[in-house]
């Protein structure tokens, strides 16, 4: 019989999981607090460890800690009711072998502790805990969600960032797949090191290599100063290649060559220069099916993915629009120097009975929108104007039918007519320059939908 641990300060929660736990065959002990706790496990030898994290005294990280180093092989679960991303990770940082929130679901743990006790994890543990710097910086990326998706990649980036090896991001534009890739940065191992990002689809696929690469005084007649490449500048940290699928045939042959050699060549180098950096990609494409379609080569894919994160679209975990919500508009409050610390009546059900086929980059969008005609400290309902063509009740759960140039368009038609057709204010608002603005509007052939107006535009 597999003797389990629980530590917790709150009998009711001591005496549900010991009931539930003996009711399954297992035997239990319990201790109220982190110091009786850790006497136990070291007098009675348990196989499985639960520990709540909000204690008096030590804390259920402490106890972890501590724990970790006497007794490493012993899966330890953690306990909270104030579940939060920085403590997801840092709890799986730490060795702890699974995360669960209260109250506690109890089939949830009990399929915990089962895996728990089939397998024993293979931890590692860092040298220092996460900064203040550097967990504001993971909180401001608004990286929230308690939904069984989220949290388990919140789980899989403490496991991750620990480690160097190669990530690709998959998921649907406006997920928050470059999010991700921060975060994985700044968690782990790669923290004190250089983040540097490349968007493969905005750069010219004829000086995407040297961009990548770099070259050496002299490399070229037109060479004559160096230049340091992007591979080079990420040093042992992180370089992120968003929209990896819109790479060419001759650099993904290039990248899968670098890969494989953990080196590149660098024109007019001596030498080849060793690649120290991870890789971090992401794309909102399909790969297996360019790879299929032979768009794209299987060698790369395979050198790419050794762990796989798959962001979920908004629409699969609307339970978390109420703080996304608080996030946001807490981050557009200081944006825009508002004070907009309300929302009212009927505002949340109207934004989860939308589609959200942008997803949390649309809802961001909304919200901004939402608050620069707000006139007091409450977001009202009325404000929240989302187009017509993009509300729906359900949603085909494969694929949203609606192109990405089309929710553009109209979104960017949607906030020019919303300020009047000011470009500038329209350019801060959609976070892009005013020569991008320009070409979108030449692009999609938009116009003042208020012809009085069209004489006034501002250039």
């Amino acid at each position: 019989m597999s003797k389990i641990l629980a530590i917790d300060d709150d009998s009711i929660i001591r005496t549900l999981i010991s009931g539930s736990l003996s009711s399954a065959g297992y035997e239990v002990i319990t201790a109220s607090d982190g110091e009786s706790g850790l006497i136990k496990a070291e007098t009675e030898k348990p196989d499985i460890i639960i520990t709540d994290y909000q204690m008096p005294g030590i804390s259920g990280l402490d106890v972890l800690t501590e724990l970790k180093k006497a007794m490493p092989g012993i899966p330890v679960i953690v306990l909270t009711a104030f579940g939060d991303v920085p403590l997801t990770i840092k709890s799986i940082q730490m060795g702890a072998y699974d995360y669960i929130e209260k109250p506690i679901q109890m089939p949830e743990l009990l399929e915990i502790i089962k895996n728990g006790l089939e397998v024993s994890l293979q931890s590692q543990t860092l040298s220092e805990i996460i900064t203040p710097e550097i967990r504001k910086a993971i909180e401001s990326n608004l990286l929230v969600g308690k939904a069984p998706s989220m949290r388990e990649i919140f789980k899989n980036i403490g496991r991750i960032s620990i480690n160097k090896v190669n990530v690709l991001i998959t998921g649907e534009t406006g997920t928050g797949k470059e999010l991700i890739a921060k975060l994985i940065h700044f968690s782990g191992k790669t923290r004190e090191h250089p983040l540097v990002l490349v968007n493969c689809s905005a750069i010219n696929q004829r000086l995407i290599e040297e961009d990548l690469f770099g070259y050496e005084a002299g490399a070229s007649p037109n060479a004559s100063t160096g230049k340091t490449g992007k591979f080079e500048l990420a040093q042992e940290g992180t370089i992120f290649l968003d929209n990896i699928s819109d790479l060419d045939e001759a650099m993904q042959t290039r990248l899968l060559r670098v890969i494989q050699d953990m080196e590149f060549e660098k024109p007019g180098a001596q030498q080849p220069v060793p690649l120290k950096a991870r890789i971090i990609s992401s794309t909102s494409k399909n790969l297996e099916k360019l790879v299929k379609e032979g768009k794209f080569r299987e060698e790369l894919y395979y050198r790419l993915k050794v762990f796989t994160i798959t962001m979920p679209p908004l629409r699969s975990r609307k339970d978390d629009i109420d703080e996304l919500v608080r996030h946001l508009m807490q981050k557009l409050n200081q944006k825009m120097n508002k004070k907009i610390l309300k929302v009212g009546n009927g505002v949340i059900d109207k934004l989860k009975a939308h589609s959200w086929p942008g997803n949390v980059r649309e809802l961001e969008n909304v919200l901004l929108q939402a608050m620069i005609m707000t006139r007091s400290d409450v977001l009202e309902k009325e404000n929240i104007i989302i187009s017509p063509h993009m509300q729906s009740e359900t949603v085909d759960e494969q694929t949203v039918l609606v192109p990405i140039s089309v929710i553009e368009k109209n979104h960017i038609q949607k906030v020019l007519d919303k300020l009047n057709w000011n470009k500038l204010e329209a350019s801060r608002v959609l976070e892009i320059t005013r020569p991008t603005l320009n070409a979108k509007i030449l692009r999609y052939g938009l116009k003042s939908t208020n012809p009085r107006k069209r004489k006034n535009i501002k250039k």
